[in-house]
């Protein structure tokens, strides 16, 4: 995959380069080696959930789709896998540091490292901020002095699922970031490489084939990735 990384939230790429520059050459390394695991092209379903081959109904009359080939649970778990390897901790607890024991699921970050903590946000747009609080509360109780947000760019999400949050949104927080977040935070988009982008492309035709010889009406490869996106929960046009 390919990685964009701007200037961080209070500096955050020179922490990472500087005082955890081994974590962050790891997270790099094994993000950029990972080629996005591809859902199945067939058999043809219709009725149940999810149908297959995947897809979302992008007009409803006439219904028309676009095909999701992109299996975002099975990238989720092939970093996981690759940063088991390595040594990074998974579902690490916002609050450990503070209280010294379990607490509920939704105060766990994806990974951390030498207190980097990170969230790898392939959900909906409202996880985003679910993730900056995470943050917040990490830093406070000394669970993570950097953070680390990874999240797909709208080019490459529009081919996972619909709602899915960003790169291109959470770079648009970062004016509420300065405002209310105390952590350093390095913000993370996901593309593709150009190899990985044939092979999307390759399984985007083959589950479009089979689902319009089933009389499923659908939208081309080139016009899914050249689409225009707007956010409207967040209030924000791209």
């Amino acid at each position: 995959m390919n990685l964009i990384i701007p200037q961080g939230h209070r500096d955050a790429d020179s922490i990472l380069e500087g005082r955890f520059s081994t974590a962050w050459t790891e997270l790099r390394d094994t993000l950029t080696d990972i080629s996005p695991p591809l859902r199945a092209s067939e058999p043809f379903t219709t009725g149940r959930r999810p149908d297959t081959p995947k897809r979302h109904k992008v007009t409803p009359k006439p219904p028309v789709y676009r095909m999701l080939p992109i299996d975002q649970s099975a990238l989720n778990v092939e970093i996981d896998r690759r940063l088991a390897l390595q040594g990074w901790r998974s579902q690490p607890y916002a609050l450990q540091g503070v209280t010294g024991t379990k607490l509920p699921t939704f105060l766990q970050g994806d990974f951390a490292k030498e207190s980097v903590f990170v969230e790898v946000e392939f959900g909906n747009q409202a996880s985003l901020f679910r993730d900056l609080f995470k943050f917040q509360i990490a830093g406070q109780t000394s669970a993570g002095d950097v953070g680390i947000l990874v999240v797909a760019t709208d080019e490459v999400a529009r081919f996972f699922d619909s709602g899915v949050a960003t790169y291109e949104q959470a770079m648009r927080l970062m004016p509420y970031m300065r405002i209310g977040l105390s952590l350093p935070t390095a913000i993370v988009g996901l593309g593709l490489s150009l190899t990985d982008w044939e092979r999307v492309e390759r399984r985007y035709n083959e589950m479009q084939a089979v689902a319009e010889a089933n009389g499923v009406r659908c939208r081309s490869f080139a016009e899914v990735r050249r689409q225009p996106r707007s956010d409207p929960d967040l209030g924000l046009e791209s």
